[in-house]
């Protein structure tokens, strides 16, 4: 399974990509977004998140495909957690993954969006969104801040693409009630 970023944005909505998305089976997992570069801490042997295999590409490993999982510390809230999304909507077309946001969701992604812009503007460098489900970094999108100054407002939804269709039930599976 290859893992690629995608930073494209479609319609508003922030397409992440999240290819090799394993998990754990049965009742809901955690969902937050984090301002990666302010809110998680550099790869290391402990913290609270991990990343890795099947993962080909973990924040701030230069490996392609890491051999081991990579833990990271929790260094602040998130931007956006679960109760800012619709659980009952969330649905998989393809490799598509959408992911509904409720009205605080957009609203907490509007404010994470323009945060994580602003200090890639300020820094001239790219900043990303963490998306985590359970304990597992599953993509660190950036957010293009000469395309998108002030974040991206008013998203109704978020969209991961996968790898495969077995994938996006997957994640879907993770992320839905029972």
């Amino acid at each position: 399974m290859c893992a690629r970023v995608s930073s494209r944005v479609l319609s508003g909505l922030l397409l992440l990509l999240c290819a090799g998305c394993g998990g754990s089976a049965g009742g809901a997992e955690r969902f937050e977004l984090y301002h990666l570069e302010t809110a998680i801490g550099r790869p290391g042997a402990d913290g609270e998140l991990r990343c890795g295999p099947p993962r080909a590409a973990c924040p701030g490993v230069l490996a392609l495909h890491p051999r081991r999982s990579v833990r990271y510390e929790v260094l602040a809230d998130p931007g956006l957690e679960e109760d800012g999304i619709d659980r009952a909507g969330i649905a998989a077309d393809g490799e598509l993954v959408m992911i509904p946001l409720t009205a605080e969701g957009t609203a907490a992604f509007g404010r994470l969006t323009r945060e994580v812009a602003r200090y890639g503007g300020r820094d001239q460098g790219w900043h990303h969104i963490a998306v985590v489900v359970g304990d597992e970094i599953v993509a660190f999108p950036e957010v293009d801040f000469d395309q998108f100054p002030n974040g991206i407002p008013n998203a109704p939804s978020l969209q991961l693409t996968t790898g495969s269709a077995a994938e996006a039930r997957d994640l879907v599976q993770r992320l839905r009630d029972g």
